[in-house]
């Protein structure tokens, strides 16, 4: 008896030391899928040396493959990142880890290649969640099994300005260690695509303070997305470029557009903090895409997305439906911006701030005749319009649907407006675009909106929030 508890306290010590020196994965998530691709980023909490696994087979009983070895330290805050090759088109594939000669069989993740073919799929889409948060509505956004998750911004409320390396990572480690969180992202991919609060403060622009004098940490900001986030590949590869990035699902074009780092705000001249005067002029316009590089590789995108037949999703981050409001500089007082050239303001976070770069791009779109939709964060709100309220080209013409999706967990608030279906101002909402396309002349969308509980939401007139519309392509 005693010779058998001795194997088994040395079986057991064997073992205990054996996981002692693997040490764990502590997060892990996937992205930047294509039909043939996939990146994975995880976390050690641990220096480690990692292989990943991964199959078509959810048992791992066939088809299984490894990656090169990686080495895993201090230096990159235990982060890394690889990617998938020689994937299979419209495929569910499992991963896991293998650390320092142990396979981990416990901790498995999943993602869905894309076809490379026209075919119909699921998007799940949101916005705006406190840091960490574990609303039950991520279990419902995951239960809806979609094809990728698109993260519209605000993935967490970090409002980061200073010691800028040490809480960006505090974020994201509280953003992927959320239970109900980290079980979505290990089994969806995600494609994501910061706002202000996970940039920098609220209302950033680029590297310009805002209303408090809070400045965003630009640099370490796109160092942390760069380092912690699958994405997709960056439009400017170079440091000190915007994050913006295109990629393609079937015969739809998924732009993700950074409109806050090198975000721009107009600049007025005059006596502006004295409300009752009518000295205060406009003097500079805004722009959200910050300079004429990063505009002219949107243009570009649009473009070649029609040459090739597809229709294009486009990531506003904030509202694009706003009217103008530039008939005067309509400051609330604690707003005010005083610079060495002028006046901002940090009130009028949306696109009726940049009116100039709206019809530029409206235009643009009418002139080209852009098969174009709009997807939105920012707001927390969900809302609809068929694109009555949002043609803001010359003359009109440039009519384009818009979809906000969220709160997932923030105070609720209508921003915008007005919508043609209507809005939702409730916490606990994500959107669903259901893509129908059978290869033939029209791509068709379905935009709903589901809680947390599941149930299908209806706008504050008591009717579903829901649309669907088409897109006819050429030949």
């Amino acid at each position: 008896m005693d010779i058998y508890k001795s194997v088994k306290l040395v079986v057991f010590s064997l073992l205990l030391l054996n996981f002692i020196k693997a040490g764990g994965i502590e997060y892990y998530w996937s992205g930047a899928v294509t039909s043939e691709s996939a990146v994975i980023s995880f976390a050690t909490n641990k220096k480690a040396k990692i292989k990943i696994q991964y199959s078509d087979s959810k048992n791992f009983k066939k088809n299984k493959r490894y990656t090169k070895t990686i080495s895993i330290d201090e230096k990159s805050n235990f982060f890394a990142k690889d990617q998938l090759k020689d994937l299979k088109p419209n495929q569910t594939y499992y991963y896991r880890f293998n650390i320092n000669g142990t396979l981990k069989k416990d901790q498995v993740g999943k993602f869905k290649t894309h076809s490379n073919k026209p075919f119909s799929y699921k998007v799940t889409m949101a916005t705006c969640a406190i840091t960490g948060s574990n609303n039950p509505v991520f279990d419902r956004i995951r239960e809806e099994d979609s094809q990728f998750y698109l993260m519209l911004g605000d993935f967490h409320y970090g409002n980061v300005k200073k010691d800028c390396e040490d809480k960006l990572l505090a974020n994201f480690r509280s953003v992927l260690g959320s239970k109900k969180q980290s079980k979505l992202y290990n089994n969806v991919s995600i494609a994501y695509m910061w706002d202000d609060h996970d940039y920098g403060p609220n209302n950033s622009a680029g590297i310009a303070p805002n209303g408090d004098g809070e400045v965003a940490c630009q640099l370490e900001s796109r160092h942390a997305y760069k380092n912690y986030v699958p994405h997709y590949p960056l439009a400017f590869q170079e440091e000190g470029k915007v994050i913006s990035q295109v990629f393609n699902v079937g015969r739809i074009t998924y732009l993700l557009t950074d409109l806050r780092s090198e975000k721009r705000r107009p600049l007025f001249q005059g006596d502006c903090e004295n409300e009752s005067s009518s000295n205060c002029k406009k003097i500079k316009s805004g722009s959200n895409f910050g300079n004429e590089e990063h505009l002219k590789w949107f243009k570009d995108q649009l473009l070649i997305a029609k040459e090739n037949n597809n229709a294009i999703v486009w990531h506003s981050s904030f509202p694009y439906l706003s009217a103008p409001d530039v008939s005067t500089f309509n400051c609330e007082q604690d707003e005010i911006i005083k610079t060495s050239n002028g006046f901002e303001c940090d009130d009028h976070d949306n696109w009726g701030w940049y009116p100039e770069e709206r019809q530029n791009i409206a235009n643009f779109i009418k002139k080209n005749d852009i098969p174009v939709c709009i997807v939105s964060g920012d707001a927390h709100m969900a809302a609809i319009d068929d694109g009555t309220n949002s043609d803001y080209a010359t003359n009109g013409g440039a009519p384009i649907p818009i979809f906000h999706a969220g709160p997932l967990d923030r105070n609720p608030s209508i921003k915008g407006g007005p919508y043609s279906h209507g809005a939702s101002g409730i916490r606990g909402q994500f959107g669903i675009m259901e893509v129908i396309d059978d290869g033939g002349d029209n791509i068709c969308i379905e935009w709903k909106v589901k809680n947390h509980k599941g149930e299908f939401v209806k706008n504050k007139e008591g009717n579903l929030l829901e649309y669907d519309f088409c897109f006819e392509l050429g030949d």
